[in-house]
């Protein structure tokens, strides 16, 4: 058993998704890194084009092993029992032990982004599959583990639409805002047990999930947009996810439980606020 502190992160094959950001901050917390994914370089969403599988977790693997982290890559479905299991079954082998788990992945955006009228049922059921019953897999392997040496940090990534309202989004708004009362309700379960369990919901981020079927070429003008409408004069990053999950992944927040940190740059002002005289 390795005396590295190990962090098990899912939805890390994109490239530029919130995934790697936090893979990579929790390695440069120390942590042997875990990264998973369904497919090598994730799953694209409606109108994305397939990323390399040299661009996602082996690269991603690669970079962290240069770095002197410790890091191995594990494919599977978060929503299939059978693949969760085999999933820590390969973790326990790599690393006998697990301390950090984020929870991470969320099905691509596609035919659930619509009016409610126009979801698909099959849509909904994988919405559902994905980012709900995925996460309580997840969580209920982990705490089989957890518990055995009394500590443990889950981190499960929601979405400010599980929040606030959000045209389009039933079947993904509702989804998210499960997963946060799935959070609170495990933090009772497992508290005397050291573990905590505590959620962050993003608001707009800078991936290809946000970027909902433009271009690459409107990337720039569309961020300039949505920075305009953000009290901190600008969009989420993968790397600010990965900063909140390094506080509630840290040894030292073992009273801190059961919460939400909704990080969205202070919200959207539809009036616009003060800005410093160089920026009027």
């Amino acid at each position: 058993m390795t005396e590295t502190r190990v962090a098990m992160i899912t939805g890390c094959g994109k490239p530029d998704g919130a995934g790697q950001g936090i893979a990579r901050r929790l390695a440069d917390d120390g942590f042997a890194i875990v990264a998973t994914d369904r497919a090598p370089a994730g799953v694209p969403n409606a109108g994305q084009v397939v990323a390399t599988a040299e661009s996602g977790l082996d690269r991603l693997v690669a970079d962290l092993r240069a770095g002197g982290t410790e890091a191995v890559a594990v494919l599977g479905d978060i929503g299939e029992r059978d693949d969760v299991e085999r999933m820590f079954a390969e973790v326990d082998a790599a690393f006998g032990r697990l301390d950090v788990l984020v929870n991470n992945a969320a099905m691509p955006q596609g035919p659930d982004r619509a009016d409610v009228a126009e979801v698909p049922l099959e849509a909904w059921d994988e919405s559902l599959r994905i980012n709900l019953t995925g996460t309580f897999l997840m969580c209920r392997a982990a705490i089989a583990r957890m518990r055995e040496r009394r500590y443990g940090r889950i981190v499960n990534i929601s979405s400010m639409a599980g929040i606030t309202p959000a045209a389009r989004s039933a079947a993904y708004s509702a989804t998210k805002a499960g997963v946060l009362g799935l959070t609170r309700a495990l933090a009772m379960d497992v508290a005397a047990w050291g573990i905590t369990v505590n959620a962050i919901a993003p608001g707009l981020v800078g991936t290809s999930r946000s970027m909902l079927g433009r271009s690459e070429q409107d990337r720039e003008q569309v961020l300039a947009q949505w920075a305009d409408r953000i009290a901190v004069g600008r969009v989420g990053m993968p790397e600010d996810v990965g900063n909140a999950v390094s506080f509630f992944a840290d040894e030292r927040t073992s009273h801190v439980t059961a919460q939400v940190l909704q990080l969205d740059g202070g919200g959207s002002n539809t009036f616009g606020g003060s800005k410093p005289p160089e920026k009027q």
